[in-house]
């Protein structure tokens, strides 16, 4: 019986019972080479800037502005992918967003390597880019004044997004549950001025928390405040926030139902314009999910601080460049 069950051990055992891998691969040692996918895209333009959101000039130059040696080799082997060939990964997995296995037949290496690189350059990057998106000053708010002629007040509007995640296994899940959007989530808050251009990013809200909570929880916008913001002027916002200032927020249907008769027809036609201004912030956003890694599930609430905020960077980096 002893004889037997070392046999047993020591005996592959039938093919059935193999995983599934090892059923494909039929004993064959994967090797990986590495490809120079930057020349290889490069010479399709067009495809080049739908993929990473860059053309390989600007994409040469945010190499330029991190600097080599932050690509120093820390692990002690010798890197398959070059420098130009590790931006562009990251900048590939931000704008697509495509599954691990994908990239390993794109740049021929190993799932272990794209998910190594890509932790590795998400803080990289956030220190050197997330200085993009900056508050301005008091001169810079008050020279916006005007801009939108019917509201000549409004400098600019705020409001919130969801990314996605994957159900938290450490964490208590229900406090990442959204039950509007019926799934788990972490949401973020954006400040855009009157331009279009992303002013404030913060991320990091629990799923189940709604704007008005994001909102109270932010640092505090106003005169001599965190974030100081001229008085005179306001930033338009949804019926959820508090109406006080800075925001401005539409009129509610009870609210208007209390007014004269001689101002209903006013409180209307302020809400239509909110509503109309506040588009501007609507695209922003849709500018920001264009990294399709903001709309899709993301494994692990922690990155997606860093995430949304390198996202935001480079959609100002690319309003300046492209417009």
């Amino acid at each position: 019986m002893l004889v037997f069950a070392v046999i047993s051990i020591v005996k592959t055992p039938p093919e059935p019972l193999l995983g599934l891998r090892y059923r494909i691969i039929d004993e064959a040692v994967d090797t990986w080479e590495g490809n120079d996918v930057f020349q290889i895209f490069s010479r399709h333009r067009y495809s080049f800037y739908q993929t990473t959101g860059e053309t390989p000039e600007t994409l040469l130059d945010i190499l330029r502005q991190i600097g080599n040696n932050v690509f120093q080799n820390d692990t002690g082997r010798p890197y398959k992918l070059s420098p130009r060939n590790r931006v562009m990964l990251f900048m590939l997995w931000l704008r697509s967003y495509p599954c691990y296995h994908m990239l390993t037949l794109i740049f021929d290496v190993s799932v272990t390597t794209i998910h190594d690189e890509i932790n590795r350059c998400i803080p990289v990057f956030y220190q050197h880019f997330h200085h993009l998106v900056h508050w301005p000053s008091l001169n810079e708010w008050t020279a916006k004044m005007g801009n939108w002629e019917k509201l000549p007040m409004a400098v600019g509007a705020i409001d919130g997004t969801s990314t996605e995640i994957y159900r938290p296994l450490v964490e208590p899940q229900e406090l990442y549950y959204s039950g509007h959007r019926h799934f788990h989530c972490v949401h973020t808050q954006v400040v855009i001025d009157n331009l279009g251009k992303i002013c404030y990013i913060d991320a990091g809200f629990l799923g189940h928390q709604n704007d008005a909570q994001q909102f109270a929880m932010m640092r505090s916008i106003g005169r001599n405040a965190e974030l100081d913001f001229p008085e005179g002027i306001v930033l338009l916002a949804d019926k959820i926030y508090p109406k006080r200032y800075p925001l401005m927020t539409p009129y509610t249907r009870q609210q208007i139902q209390r007014k004269p008769d001689n101002l209903k027809r006013r409180c209307r036609k302020i809400n239509n314009l909110i509503k109309e201004y506040r588009v501007t912030v609507e695209h922003s956003i849709g500018e920001l999910k264009n990294y399709r890694v903001m709309g899709s599930d993301i494994r692990g609430e922690n990155f997606v601080i860093y995430i949304v905020n390198i996202c935001a960077a480079f959609v100002c980096r690319r309003n300046d460049l492209f417009r």
